[in-house]
């Protein structure tokens, strides 16, 4: 019996499945495709709420960033605020909708999830201190 080469995973190469390697494997991970897709929601929401900021002069904003020397240095900030703000509230979102258990709709090698036993309430025996009279 021959042993056929191997890969450097240790994957027998007559019949190995060959894996996505970098950004490619990075496309085929469902994880990686949430994030991403509410990364771009929550980018296009920022967008929208810089435009409207700008647009209806809210408080003022537009005439001060037009008044400014460079106009684009607080542009650049309130975006970048609006960025961090609003993508990670859109993925945090999306993270936490993830269900807590997997009903058999994973492939193979996903863990199952197990929601944690409901807390039972008990008495606690707890000391009175009487206060002191002089």
């Amino acid at each position: 019996m021959t042993a056929g080469f191997q890969d450097g995973n240790g994957i027998d190469g007559r019949n190995a499945v060959p894996r996505p390697h970098g950004i490619a494997w990075l496309a085929a991970s469902p994880f990686f495709r949430l994030l991403a897709i509410n990364w771009l929601i929550g980018a296009f929401v920022a967008t929208m709420v810089l435009g409207g900021l700008l647009w209806f002069d809210t408080g003022g904003l537009r005439s001060l960033v037009l008044a400014s020397d460079q106009p684009w240095q607080p542009v650049l900030l309130l975006f970048a605020g609006l960025m961090i703000t609003l993508c990670s509230a859109a993925m945090g979102a999306a993270i936490m909708a993830l269900p807590a258990t997997d009903e058999g709709t994973g492939g193979p090698g996903r863990r199952v999830h197990r929601a944690m036993p409901a807390l039972v309430a008990r008495p606690a025996a707890v000391p009175v201190r009487l206060p002191r009279h002089r």
